[in-house]
């Protein structure tokens, strides 16, 4: 089963889910939700591998009912779809200013590669936290 990283992208009402660097093709799908987006993904290559990419040497070996997508969100896409996570407690855990992640979560500003470790890092720590809580009923 082939692997393929995918970028997940927030603009206005939108998600886009785009691959670069596969082939001599650079897909690019969109929709109201990173699913919808997904779906539109695997529709768009679908139609270049039958129609002009028949001879493209990546994007042929691809099984799109196989293919397993790596996701990678920008921050305004990930605080959108995970929109329980709180921003605030997120970013004073990461050490940067509330208000800046708040406007790196509404595509105001972008984070640096530097702010965006910190963050995944911070949101990486409370995952492994969570798991190992056990709840008494």
């Amino acid at each position: 089963m082939k692997k393929i990283e995918v970028i997940i992208e927030k603009q206005d009402v939108n998600f886009f889910a785009r691959i670069e660097g596969k082939g001599n093709y650079m897909p690019n799908g969109y929709g109201l939700t990173p699913k919808d987006a997904l779906n539109n993904l695997k529709e768009i290559i679908l139609d270049y591998q039958v129609n002009e990419g028949k001879d493209d040497k990546f994007w042929k070996k691809v099984d799109i009912n196989t293919v397993e997508f790596e996701l990678h969100y920008d921050l305004q896409a990930f605080f959108e779809e995970h929109d329980f996570l709180n921003i605030t407690a997120i970013a004073k855990r990461s050490g940067i200013n509330p208000a800046l992640v708040r406007q790196y979560a509404s595509g105001v500003k972008h984070p640096s590669i530097e702010q965006s470790k910190k963050l995944l890092g911070t949101i990486h720590q409370l995952g492994e936290q969570l798991q190992t809580i056990s709840l008494h009923a």
